[in-house]
């Protein structure tokens, strides 16, 4: 967990952003190599690994911020993981009986932001 108590919260959200942000690289190294192909390189493999790794970890901050407020986990995910518009995060929003204005819907991202940011393992924190 990372807590710095010196950083404000603009700085903490834009770490946290940066961090969520990287999801769909590692998703590309991940399926980059198969770890069952006998013909993969020892590297290859460890990066497989790796990307596995670090796509369970965005999950697991998810789930974990999904326990405390699950319109912050579904707007985390949307924009962040899935890389969705604001419009199509409202929409999923609204399919999931929560209902956020989009004038409302920056801040709760923003208070999402600061809860992934707490969840960041502190090697991670940019």
């Amino acid at each position: 967990m990372s807590i710095i108590p010196t950083i404000d919260e603009k700085t903490a959200a834009n770490s946290a952003k940066y961090y969520l942000k990287q999801f769909k690289g590692w998703q590309l190294v991940s399926l980059r190599v198969d770890e069952n192909n006998p013909r993969a390189t020892d590297q290859a493999q460890r990066e497989h690994v790796k990307a596995m790794f670090k796509l369970q970890e965005w999950q697991n901050i998810i789930k974990a911020i999904s326990k405390d407020d699950q319109a912050s986990s579904i707007i985390l995910d949307q924009r962040f993981i899935k890389q969705h518009s604001t419009k199509r995060t409202l929409a999923e929003l609204a399919a999931k009986q929560h209902s956020i204005t989009e004038g409302n819907f920056y801040h709760r991202q923003h208070k999402a932001l600061l809860m992934a940011y707490n969840l960041i393992p502190s090697d991670q924190v940019k």
